[in-house]
């Protein structure tokens, strides 16, 4: 914005001005963690300007005027600033009115408002800003509901809430007469409702962790302070047609850290009727939908699967040079700029001029890249939500920026450890902007997470690209070896990478030929020297690599990715589909070997042929072709529960067949564009073949969205399995948002559990006739002193599918009779520990000690009073195993009282995301883990928390996945979790009566109610 012209002077409070209020200090958007002062105990003490944009509505602004007239706000603390967009005649100032109205006016050049709300906060005197449009009618407590929330924090944007009703035979005087509220005056009327409603109900309030909260915000009636306002940028002034002008200037403020905060009290209400001129205004807007799109990097409202460059991308990049030589900087630039929608900083030292110059050279024609002396990519492309920051020589690929934000889920920071001290990290906009003014660090106000090193990189580039190493400095000049003549400080140049580059990716003529051209540079002896030792060092790459051993990275360097996840057994792909079965590990072999192998996956006999090991033929198994997926590039991290009822599709939609809602298309790799989207409709007209196609749904099943089959292809079944074809033929058209989500939860386990590549080995072995590599062993954890229910805990564990686990049963204390321990597990159908404890023992002592009898690599804990579903076990080692965290678990999303008889549903929480709150009964921990966060604490109550907290502190992760299959169960007892049934009766989102597993996917009798002499807490 401009700069203010001279204000007016007005009265202020006795003692001069007020203090601004602190910055918001709470985690996301959640503006309930405010004191807001209450509305009754108020005291008005901060002056405010509202700004009223009106144009030839002379009637419609009478009554707006006459509504600010009324106000419950001392009218020394309050002015009007009317803009007056070129309207003929133009306002004039009423006469006697109170508060005091000023005029300003500014020249008509097309729709104006944008450009009207910036005029009247250069007039404003005052530094609360309420904007309301010159076409509605305040409530007597609209200015104060707003200005209460600016008394408490200095960064809030208040929303208000405006019904729409026709004021016909409504006039000023009758507003400003009136006795009671402006509701009374339009008692009778049909009105439609506020719109924010819609949006207050996706978003729980403004309270979730949707990145769109800034589409509830509507221009005509809102307020936001001046430095925040200003902070922002103020309103888009470019925006000269209706529509789109409060969502950009709202996302902008979301992307300062601003708070949202609905104010319902702010109410107002608009002169006319939704649908009046609708058609003129939607018209506007669909023009303008392009205009947004470029201006908001917002999956919702960018096409999806456009390649179009942006004029705000989505990824504010930072490529920090350091000390690293410019070939390191190119190399992790362009591969960077290769895939994704973003923009980037590059920042060499000061001292660095001669490298800093050849990079703005390099990349003078590419307006996404800015180089200079450092600072960060946000200071030059505000407008991107988020910021990734990655050190020069970081292995990353074209579409690392994209698995990086899949991986961060709802969290506002994460990182990705490349030793010697080197990390990329990804971070929302907001929080770091929350951070700069309010104090701390982005982590203090969401969710982070360590991400593993493979997250930069897909299986294919680990395997295609060559790891880069830390060029030299040389001796006598001091000069750095640099890509594409780069030059040194003696001014020279060198190759990129060397020997070693053109040995690994070349053919032997061309090796020959790189060394020749080099060899042609040698003009003396230090130049002799320096080719010398290229070809040293990359004869000597050459030889380790023959060995299989490399050489460690320089302290201080960046190390190369993690490897692929181990299969757990040896395999060898033979033939171009067998190859294609195991493409994303880089671990299966692709030729034979002298090495041992544990079978071979071929396409004919003849492919195998001469191999000695057990094979299974694609030519027989057919069902073995579809391509395996890597579940840590593939998973249902950070998957969205509301979206839009928007279906997708992989191909143009008109190929689908009638009938079909899908209306965009969009291509597999971009997932945040799947992650809103309804579900996917299909076709084979979209793939190259069954085999292609059914790898590509199972992968895209894997993220958590439901795939509908719409075509009968008989070919998909035996490719994608019964169970998975079977449910990707249910229509999910239309399906409300727990159907969708039961519907994406069992077809996700089916991919995941069938198609990773683990599942894939498994099956080549089987086919094979070799032995298997075994799954992990789960134990169950299952701590009770309650007999009474005891056959209902060993039930529970009975009924899991999981193929591989062991109980672990603690007794803890007296009452269990041998007989009936017995008779509990007379068809338990699993391996089965029994450990006696004195009842006087610690919970913890106990846990750890069941702990260490287990002999699992996971440990599962399991209550003794709640109730599961069969598939809870595989969720949470799937879970484990594609989050990669030290401990998963669920959320109570479903508590049953035993004692009320009544389900409840709590209100929502993200599913499938890293987080500090799982349920103790459903914690799932690798022992590994267990052992480095220090195992059970001996303590008699709280030990979930307590282990939640040692798993943190020890640099381990804590994930959260889906609710289903899970009720909790309250008795009215005495539990080791203090918290009363109303507890959860206030925070419920729905009360049924009576049992109701359904809600949670369950079916089942209701859990005995245990008696009240049973004896202590429950665990």
């Amino acid at each position: 914005m401009s700069a203010r012209p001279h204000r007016t002077a007005m009265a202020v409070p006795e003692g001069g001005p007020i203090p601004p209020p602190p910055p918001a200090r709470v985690r996301y958007n959640d503006w309930r963690a405010v004191r807001w002062p209450a509305p009754g105990a108020f005291a008005p003490e901060r002056p405010v300007s509202v700004i009223v944009p009106t144009y030839q509505a002379p009637a419609a602004l009478a009554l707006t005027l006459a509504g600010l007239e009324r106000q419950d706000w001392p009218r020394e603390l309050l002015e009007v600033v009317v803009v007056d967009d070129g309207s003929d005649p133009p306002v004039e100032r009423p006469l006697g009115s109170a508060p005091e109205v000023r005029v300003v006016r500014q020249p008509r050049r097309g729709f104006g408002l944008a450009r009207a709300r910036n005029t009247g906060v250069r007039a404003a005197s005052h530094d609360i800003l309420v904007f309301l449009d010159g076409d509605v009618i305040a409530e007597a407590g609209l200015i104060a509901a707003h200005a209460r929330h600016h008394h408490a924090v200095a960064d809030a944007l208040t929303l208000g809430f405006c019904a729409y009703v026709d004021a016909d035979g409504i006039d000023a005087c009758t507003v400003r007469d009136r006795r009671g509220t402006v509701a009374e005056l339009f008692a009778g009327r049909r009105f439609d409702p506020p719109w924010l409603e819609r949006h207050m109900a996706r978003t729980d309030d403004l309270t979730s962790r949707h990145t769109d909260l800034f589409r509830a915000v509507t221009g005509h009636n809102f307020g936001i302070s001046r430095a925040l306002f200003e902070e922002a940028g103020g309103f888009d002034e470019s925006f000269e047609r209706y529509g789109g002008e409060d969502t950009e200037f709202a996302y902008r403020v979301q992307l300062r850290g601003g708070l949202l905060a609905p104010a319902p009290d702010a109410f107002a209400w608009h002169q006319g009727r939704w649908l009046d001129g609708r058609d003129g205004k939607e018209r506007d807007r669909a023009l303008q939908a392009d205009k947004l799109a470029d201006l908001v990097a917002e999956p919702g409202l960018r096409p999806a699967g456009s390649a179009r460059r942006y004029t705000v991308p989505r990824y504010a990049v930072t490529l920090a040079a350091g000390e690293a030589p410019v070939e390191r900087v190119v190399g992790s630039a362009d591969a960077l700029l290769a895939g994704s929608d973003l923009a980037m900083r590059i920042g060499v030292p000061a001292h660095r001029d001669a490298e800093r110059a050849w990079l703005r050279r390099r990349y003078a024609r590419d307006a996404r890249v800015r180089v200079d002396a450092g600072g960060s990519a946000l200071d030059a492309f505000p407008a991107s939500p988020l910021h990734v920051r990655v050190p020069a020589g970081a292995r990353v690929g074209p579409g690392a920026l994209t698995r990086l934000e899949a991986a961060l889920g709802d969290a506002v920071t994460a990182s990705v450890n490349l030793g010697g001290g080197a990390k990329v990290t990804i971070a929302r906009a907001w929080a770091l902007a929350r951070a700069r003014r309010a104090g701390g660090t982005a982590s203090a106000y969401g969710d982070s997470r360590v991400l593993p090193a493979r997250t930069l990189r897909s299986a294919g580039d680990l395997r295609r690209a060559p790891a880069l190493r830390p060029a030299k400095r040389t001796r006598a000049t001091g000069g750095v070896s640099s890509a594409g003549g780069a030059p040194s400080a003696g001014g020279e140049s060198l190759p990129a990478r060397g020997l070693r580059l053109a040995v690994g990716l070349r053919p032997a003529g061309r090796v020959l030929a790189r060394v020749w051209a080099e060899a042609r540079h040698v003009r003396g002896v230090r130049t002799g020297w320096r080719f010398l030792r290229w070809l040293l060092a990359g004869l000597r790459w050459r030889l380790r690599q023959g060995c299989g051993w490399s050489p460690p990275e320089a302290a201080g360097s960046a190390a190369p990715a993690s490897p692929d996840p181990p299969l757990g057994a040896a395999i060898a792909a033979l033939g171009p589909r067998a190859r294609a079965v195991f493409a994303a590990s880089g671990r299966v072999r692709q030729a034979p070997d002298p090495a041992p192998l544990d079978a071979v996956l071929a396409d004919t006999a003849e492919a195998a042929a001469g191999v000695t090991a057990v094979r299974a033929l694609l030519s027989e198994s057919p069902a073995l072709a579809a391509p395996a997926f890597d579940p840590a590039l593939h998973n249902p991290v950070g998957w969205v529960r509301h979206v839009e009822n928007r279906a997708v599709s992989l191909g143009p939609p008109r190929h689908l067949p009638r009938g079909s809602p899908a209306r965009c298309a969009v291509v597999p790799s971009n997932r945040a564009a799947l992650a809103h989207a309804h579900h996917l409709e299909d076709t084979a007209a979209f793939h190259a073949d069954a085999t292609r196609r059914a790898g590509a749904l199972a992968r895209i099943a894997a993220l958590g969205l439901p795939v509908r089959l719409a075509d009968a292809d008989s070919a998909l079944a035996p490719l994608l399995g019964e169970p998975l074809h079977r449910l990707m033929r249910v229509d999910c058209r239309g399906a409300g948002v727990a159907e969708r989500e039961a519907l994406g939860i069992a077809q996700r386990r089916e991919a995941l559990r069938t198609h990773s590549l683990t599942a894939r080995v498994r099956q080549v072995c089987e086919a094979a006739g070799a032995p298997p590599p075994a799954r992990p062993q789960v134990s169950v954890l299952l701590a009770t002193r309650r007999p009474a229910l005891l056959v209902h805990a060993v039930a529970n564990v009975a009924r899991q599918t999981y193929p591989r686990l062991e109980l672990v049963l603690a007794l803890h204390g007296p009452g269990f009779a041998s007989g009936a321990v017995e008779a509990a597990l007379a068809r338990f159908p699993h391996p089965v520990r029994i450990l006696r404890f004195d009842r006087n023992l610690a919970l913890g002592a106990v846990l750890a000690a069941a702990a260490a009898a287990a002999s699992g690599a996971l440990l599962a804990k399991m209550d003794d009073d709640d109730a599961y579903g069969p598939e809870h076990l595989w969720d949470l080692a799937l879970a484990h195993e594609y989050s990669g965290a030290a401990l998963v678990g669920k959320f109570p999303a479903t508590v049953y009282l035993a004692h009320a008889d009544r389900t409840v549903r709590a209100r929502e929480v993200p599913p499938e995301t890293w987080s500090r709150s799982v349920t103790g009964g459903t914690m799932l921990i690798g022992r590994v883990d267990l052992e480095r966060a220090g195992g059970w604490r001996p303590l008699p109550r709280h030990v979930d928390r307590a282990l939640v907290e040692d798993v943190l502190r020890s640099g381990g992760a804590v994930y959260r996945t889906h609710d289903a299959g899970y009720v909790l169960v309250r008795h009215g007892l005495d539990h080791t979790w203090r918290r009363a049934d109303r507890g959860f009766l206030a925070a419920a989102e729905s009360v049924h009566r009576g049992w109701r597993p359904e809600l949670a996917g369950l079916d089942g009798p209701r859990p005995p109610l245990p008696p009240r002499d049973s004896g202590g807490p429950a665990e």
